[in-house]
């Protein structure tokens, strides 16, 4: 990897599916038994402080897009979670001279998990330069994409401030067997990979 600092930083998640609760985090394995682990939870109606990362942009500069119309299928591996890379949706894109730019980052596709029960998830990250950026959670894969074995269209934004240099971004695509009782396969198809820079 670069000398670069890649920030941690908060995105977006676009699948309404998917809930408030994959943004409170928690264990890949919940003591309460969900595989997202508890929900933040407000008391006499005040919300729980969290912690939010600017990755705020100003102006911007270019947008790169990759679209991909052929179906992806892949199959749990021996080690539950363990991230693929997504065929196609991988770019490279360019740091500024000087200084640190804003990259926000799309990721949307056609999505389905077969052979899994409720709580079986197909997990998403977005990786620049091999390192995962956020959000995503560094003690698991719990940033759940999809669940459903039915047909859905979902969408998460990531972000990130990169410097010099050229950098590649690369979303990655896993399995999580909850209870290591299934035989899971997920499937992708007309995906589409944005990478948006602002100065």
């Amino acid at each position: 990897m670069t000398s670069t600092t890649i920030t941690r930083t908060f995105g977006l998640l676009g699948a309404a599916a998917l809930g408030a609760g994959l943004l409170a985090g928690g264990s890949a394995i919940a003591g309460d038994g969900g595989p997202q682990g508890a929900a933040v939870s407000a008391k006499s109606g005040a919300a729980k402080a969290v912690t939010a990362i600017n990755c705020d942009g100003a102006k911007n500069k270019s947008v790169k897009t990759r679209i991909v119309n052929s179906p992806f299928t892949f199959a749990e591996t021996g080690v539950n979670q363990q991230d693929q890379d997504i065929p196609g949706a991988s770019v490279a894109v360019p740091g500024p001279p000087k200084g640190r730019d804003t990259y926000l980052i799309t990721f949307s596709a056609e999505t389905q998990v077969r052979g899994g029960d409720q709580d079986d998830w197909m997990g998403l990250e977005m990786h620049v330069d091999g390192t995962p950026i956020n959000p995503f959670t560094a003690s698991g894969d719990v940033l759940a994409f999809t669940g459903e074995p039915s047909w859905n269209s979902n969408s998460m934004q990531f972000c990130v401030k990169l410097g010099k240099g050229v950098h590649q971004v690369q979303a990655k695509t896993n399995l999580s067997d909850f209870l290591g009782n299934s035989t899971l396969s997920g499937w992708l198809d007309d995906y589409t990979l944005t990478v948006q820079r602002f100065n």
